[in-house]
């Protein structure tokens, strides 16, 4: 089923866009793409640069109104911005919704170790992920493509947290579906740091001339810092436990490291430690610097 959705104004997210709901032939789920297309410059004959926004329910807003200020600048690109989230206006539920579409499988041994055996569980589970770049690849892409022209070659991959695991996994398995990637926060810690285990092939193909991409990895430069906030569903003593286990910012410039150190043309790679920020404040920072990665010219 599909439906053109208009929304009454969201209690809890601030979106100004065409709305797109459908349930996917591919995992059976329900989505919602929200769509914000550039009016201020006429469409190159190529068609839009665009960015794909993971969690288009938390950080839509943030992305359109970053991107539109920056075009503002003769020499940043006015792109379309696709947020992909779900039919909700709840945070609670998107943040739910989106656990599976944003995991690889794992173990029920591995999830009662460590801290996210405290943590709560989802109510669709884990190991949606490779489904979802089915879904962006089979039915996002498409429906934006019938609703504006778009230039295959411009397309960003964006995404926070989860989101931002998500595109390391898409940058080092699914390397041909975007030109560039924009991981902010990426939770390389998850299942033992699983998605690492893709990174050698992915340099052997970097070696050999056969990627062609750029990446921004950044993180906030407090987010391996312990601060306990009261109230957070682990406790005291697992909050402690995720900041070491996570390792937050050493996973994310190492990374970043290993990835810059492969000094080939076909790939180019920057990493930034936003200061003063934790996990929680980072987006916009990240947004912004990503923005700005992908589309100045």
């Amino acid at each position: 089923m599909e439906t053109a959705a208009t929304s009454a104004p969201s209690s809890e997210m601030a979106l100004n866009a065409r709305v797109i709901d459908f349930t996917s032939k591919v995992n059976g789920r329900a989505y919602r793409l929200y769509v914000s297309i550039p009016t201020r410059r006429p469409t190159p004959p190529e068609g839009h640069a665009v960015v794909y926004l993971i969690d288009g329910n938390l950080h839509f807003g943030i992305a359109v109104d970053t991107a539109r200020i920056q075009a503002c600048w003769p020499d940043v690109i006015d792109p379309v911005v696709v947020g992909i989230g779900y039919p909700t206006d709840s945070v609670s539920t998107a943040l739910d919704l989106r656990m599976i579409d944003l995991t690889t499988p794992i173990s029920e041994e591995r999830l009662n170790k460590g801290f996210i055996a405290k943590m709560p569980r989802p109510s669709e589970g884990f190991g949606g992920m490779d489904n979802y770049f089915r879904v962006i690849e089979e039915e996002v892409k498409p429906r934006v493509e019938a609703m504006v022209a778009i230039n295959r070659q411009e397309q960003v991959l964006m995404g926070h947290s989860l989101g931002g695991l998500t595109t390391l996994h898409a940058l080092f398995r699914h390397t041909a579906m975007f030109q560039q990637f924009v991981a902010i926060s990426p939770s390389i810690w998850y299942n033992d740091r699983a998605v690492l285990a893709h990174e050698a092939a992915f340099s052997d193909r970097v070696r050999a001339g056969e990627v062609k991409a750029r990446a921004l990895i950044t993180v906030g430069a407090l987010e391996s810092t312990f601060r306990f906030v009261p109230g957070l569903p682990a406790g005291e003593q697992g909050f402690r436990d995720m900041t070491e286990e996570c390792r937050m910012v050493p996973n994310t410039v190492e990374l970043g490291a290993r990835l810059a150190a492969l000094a080939s043309p076909g790939l180019h790679v920057e990493t930034v430690v936003h200061e003063g920020d934790d996990h929680n404040m980072v987006p916009p920072a990240g947004i912004a610097r990503g923005v700005r990665f992908a589309f100045r010219r």
